[in-house]
């Protein structure tokens, strides 16, 4: 089963900060970009960036140069981002919200690392790195003598624009690097499909380790835009709740797990900030649309919002779904929806070929998105980049490792892992399943399920449940699934928890959930 997006023409350059500079040239004194009381008009931005990339090229900096990035969100965030994109290298996020050992892991990943930036106040967080780092601070007299026109680097599509991070089966990180053709298409599509102008301005509300971060940053430049940032290091939701308001903020790229605490700010003050923004585009993990229906489905509620899939080894999205008419995703799960301009997915069986429609298989995503691969990795990680023969020949595909199957319609749906499966008493159970399964009571909001070991070591599965309301007669839900789910696919235990633990990168902690509970904990009921 094949579906194909629209393809779409590209211009012969498709490098995303050249966007920015003709945005620089047509409109100099329209704001760039906001922080806290801070503000730089697209002219001042773009003079900058082009001060720090003669610095970088000054140092050596040039095409394959792979530059760390560990500040907080303020200017000079995106003054090195640019800067960097424009002396011809590619950045790396070095998040200041994750521990230094986990920073100091990721640098160790990147042989090709020749500089770093950071600032005073995080410099600390990457001072062990084997390779130089700058303290932006310490710049500002170099960087005034050097010249604020556009740098002429010729570059290729092919090459890399940025490296971002993800797990990695051996335990250490992934460095994905994303190509510059890839980053372009993703931001035309979002501008085309969505008739994104000057006037759509965002808000920086992601972790900056995140690949929807990187998106979100510079997706509002990219169409002429303002780019709004959070002056905070760590997700302030009543910060970001004020700013969206404050500013008519008109489109943010957040997990779902940010949207849910924004609803909640929205709901609790009684205001409609939120409802005025036209476009949320949701990414990262599946969205539970119980927790949003009520606020969407609200009279006089314009905003959009978009149900997306994507992996960061294909550019972050892939393919999204327009949420309407909320009660028929009641019991089922929410379409991801059609792929994005000049992207291919293919649900594939194990032996790489394409299965029967309806069925479920393996999501694997071809076209521009796909990334030039990992810098670092085990050799299975690897071999996730592979090739497959279609009609024009070879064709390179990244296998995802989601199941999924397409409607009647033609749209994708996720179902879960390839490897989200658990052993239970010699039948293997997808977890994702059983989510569904539990998610589908009335009684509740949401759920994650682990397979978690027993004192003998048993594995058994643990349901970790927000209530949809009041208390939660787990003995109760029990056997409502007993009449829904095959016994096997039952939670033997049911922890009830306020809300999940959230990663850095605002995805569900799950390793998180499985330390702090244990089936003999007090809370637990079967």
């Amino acid at each position: 089963m094949s579906l194909i997006g629209l393809r779409a023409p590209l211009p012969d350059v498709r490098l995303v900060h050249r966007t920015f500079e003709a945005h620089a040239r047509r409109h100099p004194d329209r704001i760039a970009l906001t922080c806290g009381k801070e503000s730089r008009t697209f002219a001042e931005l773009n003079a900058q960036a082009n001060q720090f990339a003669n610095y970088l090229r000054s140092r050596g900096v040039g095409p394959g140069s792979i530059i760390g990035v560990c500040l907080d969100r303020t200017p000079e965030l995106m003054v090195s981002i640019l800067g960097i994109l424009k002396a011809g290298a590619a950045y790396v996020p070095l998040d200041p919200t994750y521990p230094r050992e986990r920073l100091e892991l990721m640098l160790s990943q990147l042989e090709r690392n020749t500089f770093n930036v950071a600032s005073l106040e995080t410099l600390e967080l990457i001072d062990g790195a084997r390779s130089e780092t700058v303290v932006v601070e310490s710049l500002s007299a170099q960087l005034e003598a050097l010249p604020t026109t556009d740098p002429e680097i010729e570059l290729d599509n092919d090459g890399l624009c940025y490296v971002v991070f993800t797990s990695g089966s051996t335990g250490a990180p992934k460095a994905t690097a994303v190509r510059h053709e890839g980053w372009y298409n993703l931001l035309n599509w979002l501008q085309v499909e969505y008739r994104l102008d000057a006037g759509s301005s965002g808000l920086s509300v992601s972790s900056f380790g995140f690949d929807i971060s990187q998106r979100g940053l510079m997706a509002p430049l990219f169409v002429g835009a303002t780019l709004h940032l959070l002056p905070s290091r760590s997700f302030d939701p009543s910060m970001a709740y004020r700013l969206i308001g404050e500013h008519g903020v008109k489109t943010l790229h957040c997990a779902p797990s940010t949207l849910y605490v924004l609803i909640d700010q929205e709901m609790t003050r009684g205001t409609k900030a939120l409802t005025g923004v036209d476009y949320v585009f949701i990414g990262g993990e599946p969205l539970n649309v119980a927790r949003v229906e009520e606020w969407a489905s609200q009279d006089g509620n314009d905003c959009t919002l978009l149900h997306q899939y994507g992996v960061a080894e294909c550019t972050d999205v892939a393919s999204s779904h327009e949420l309407t008419g909320y009660p028929r995703y009641r019991g089922a799960a929410t379409p991801v929806g059609r792929p994005v301009y000049n992207t291919e997915i293919r649900l594939l069986d194990e032996e790489l070929r394409e299965v029967p429609d309806g069925e479920t298989g393996e999501i694997c995503i071809s076209g521009a998105s796909v990334s030039a691969g990992y810098l670092n990795a085990s050799p299975a990680d690897t071999q996730r980049f592979t090739e497959i023969e279609s009609d024009g020949g070879p064709l390179r595909i990244y296998r995802t490792g989601d199941r999924g199957f397409a409607t009647s319609d033609g749209e994708l749906v996720v179902v879960g892992r390839v490897d989200a499966q658990v052993k239970i008493r010699g039948m293997r159970i997808d977890l994702g399943d059983v989510e569904h399964g539990v998610r589908g009571s009335a009684h509740v909001e949401d759920v994650v399920v682990l397979g978690v070991p027993d004192a003998q070591g048993e594995l058994n599965l643990m349901a970790f449940v927000i209530p949809a309301y009041g208390d939660l007669d787990t003995r109760a839900l029990r056997g409502e699934l007993l009449g829904i789910l095959p016994r096997n696919m039952v939670p033997q235990d049911f922890v009830v928890v306020p809300s999940f633990p959230l990663n850095p990168n605002g995805k569900i902690d799950r390793k998180a959930l499985a330390a702090r509970f244990r089936p003999a904990d007090s809370a637990v009921g079967s």
